[in-house]
């Protein structure tokens, strides 16, 4: 497993190199890649369940690593009761098929907190496009709650990750290369080093086996 990018929405040249967000399906045919199947909290609607069972067989697939992305969202979807069903359905097949979750979330973060307490899941959870400072950052890492940074990001945040800790994405917006050329600037140390240190954390969250 070689990914850089752990989260987009379009497949990348470089097969493998990403992890692709395909929602419910359809899985593509292409060969090489690595998957991320899930109902987005904005997808969500009464009686869901027709959407779980489809998830459930993508999520049979090898080729799909991690369930989402899905989570909570404040300014958009359907109500938060049924979002926190949605994602609680999804936590059970997380830790039924042991992969790891890929969250959205916005202006909700106290729910994953409190539901990651509540649920004592064992598979981790990272958060995609985290814009928050140090502080929230944290509050998320003592949890046991990763999260991931695009090209919009908190620099103070970037800087201050550990870096068994660092994730990168593009969410499907301009090339990884460009994140990881941002994440050195800003981190004061090479591409080179980035891009080694986010294959061997990708490799650690999505087959920790390995």
């Amino acid at each position: 497993m070689n990914i850089l990018d752990i989260h987009t929405h379009v497949l990348p040249e470089e097969p493998g190199s990403a992890l692709v967000c395909i929602g419910c399906g359809p899985l593509p045919r292409e060969e090489g890649h690595w998957f991320c199947a899930g109902l987005h909290p904005w997808d969500v609607t009464e009686g869901f369940d027709n959407q779980l069972n489809v998830l459930e067989k993508l999520l049979a697939n090898p080729q799909v690593v991690a369930v989402g992305e899905c989570g909570f969202d404040a300014l958009k979807g359907p109500s938060y009761e049924l979002q926190e069903q949605a994602f609680v359905s999804q936590v059970q097949l997380s830790e039924q098929f042991r992969k790891p979750m890929i969250l959205h979330v916005v202006r909700d973060f106290d729910s994953v907190i409190r539901l990651r307490k509540q649920l004592k899941p064992t598979q981790p959870w990272l958060i995609h496009g985290f814009r928050g400072g140090p502080e929230q950052m944290n509050q998320l890492y003592a949890q046991g709650i990763l999260v991931s940074f695009g090209l919009k990001h908190n620099p103070e945040s970037l800087k201050a990750v550990p870096s068994e800790r660092l994730f990168l994405e593009t969410d499907g917006v301009g090339p990884i290369s460009q994140v990881i050329s941002d994440a050195a600037t800003l981190r004061v140390t090479s591409p080179e080093t980035i891009q080694y240190q986010i294959t061997q954390n990708t490799t650690q969250l999505l087959s920790p086996g390995s």
